[in-house]
């Protein structure tokens, strides 16, 4: 029996169908590591839950280490703001490189202290906590990824829920990368970051030039993308999966790379945690289907606790217009309702993972069966 090689609800290992986007990364690292240079705009790409950002975020992480570069990691939404995870990260990932490296450290938590947000009074992370960033902070938060690019090819920060990110350190970090584009061209950096749908929106009202900033939104999976998803896994173990098994996978997926991930993990248990030589076969898959029924069951059901009566209401309405792309209008009149009374839960909802933009004026259910769902139990 040989482990499951796919990872429902974890960080992948490969990131099928997303060639557009590292493609571009890689032309962005190519800025940085061949010619020095300051990757200008800072990326967001965006997306529902369960699309994959996390693990395309890591795979980033991947190739900009590969190239040489330092990576640091941050997930927003920490009390003590962005800026302030930012340096304590950049100071951490230099602790063991020399006495070079340390001064620098000491310039990062000299500068964190300046800004007045939570900083290291020590390299061993003892914090002292005052007042946020303003602000006016933005300079000295320049000059701090300045000091880190030097002696070192380039830094690459990676934020991760972006959306999540407190508005002072939002702000700080854009304003930054603004003096950056028009007076550091030669500082050797780059901003990756990973974010839902409401992350466009949400910088957008905290900056008001966001237009500097390369929003990418990530769709669905197209169909080669997840046949190599479910296929190149199970090949790479010596294991086939047939056609027809294949076939009836990704009917189930529908391109949702948790789907994906989450019926090719139960058909593998199904068929045996098959040893090299064996086959996934569509029985293996048909048995496989009622397990991840009773997980996105589950996870449908945490979904549906955690909206209000409104917003249960949208989501009713929605399910009975049918499980396709639903214009706003439309709900809005379904619902008796104005569209802007719908804004608010709108927004919730799409940072829930629940539902999505399908295009201008138009919304559709996140993970294939939830209308069904919502349709058969939402309301219990």
């Amino acid at each position: 029996m040989q482990p499951s090689p796919y990872t429902p609800g974890e960080v992948a290992r490969a990131v099928p169908g997303r060639a557009i986007q590292l493609a571009e990364i890689d032309e962005r690292l190519s800025v940085l590591a061949d010619l020095g240079r300051l990757v200008g705009r800072i990326r967001v790409d965006h997306a529902p839950r369960g699309f994959g950002k996390t693990s395309l975020l890591r795979e980033y992480q991947r190739r900009a280490e590969a190239r040489g570069l330092l990576s640091v990691w941050v997930t927003a939404g920490e009390e003590a703001g962005l800026v302030a995870q930012i340096c304590t990260a950049l100071a951490s990932a230099t602790e063991t490189s020399g006495d070079r490296a340390r001064a620098s450290v000491g310039r990062l938590e000299s500068v964190e202290l300046t800004l007045g947000v939570p900083g290291l009074a020590q390299v061993s992370g003892t914090r002292s906590v005052g007042p946020r960033v303003e602000p006016r902070g933005a300079r000295a938060f320049e000059a701090a990824i300045r000091d880190k690019t030097d002696g070192v090819g380039g830094v690459v920060v990676l934020i991760d829920e972006i959306q999540a990110a407190d508005e002072v350190g939002l702000r700080t970090l854009v304003y930054a990368w603004q003096h950056l584009q028009a007076e550091g061209a030669d500082v050797p950096a780059a901003v990756f970051a990973a974010g839902l749908p409401s992350a466009p929106e949400r910088i957008a009202a905290v900056v008001t030039f966001s237009e500097r900033i390369a929003y990418r939104p990530l769709g669905t999976l197209g169909r080669e993308a997840e046949e190599i998803a479910v296929v190149g896994p199970a090949r790479a173990l010596g294991v086939r999966w047939t056609e027809e098994a294949v076939e009836l996978a990704l009917s189930i997926a529908q391109g949702y790379p948790y789907a994906v991930q989450l019926i090719a993990d139960a058909a593998w248990t199904a068929a045996g945690r098959p040893d090299p030589g064996h086959v996934v076969d569509v029985r293996a898959v048909e048995r496989g289907r009622s397990v991840m029924q009773a997980d996105l069951e589950a996870l449908f059901r945490a979904r549906w606790a955690g909206c209000t009566a409104f917003e249960r209401r949208l989501l009713g309405a929605m399910a009975d217009l049918g499980a396709g792309p639903v214009a706003r209008a439309t709900l809005a009149q379904a619902m008796h309702a104005t569209p802007n009374s719908l804004s608010a839960p709108r927004a919730r909802l799409i940072d829930k993972g629940l539902i999505q933009p399908a295009d201008r004026g138009l919304l559709q259910f996140t993970m294939p069966g939830f209308a069904e769902f919502v349709r058969g139990n939402g309301g219990e």
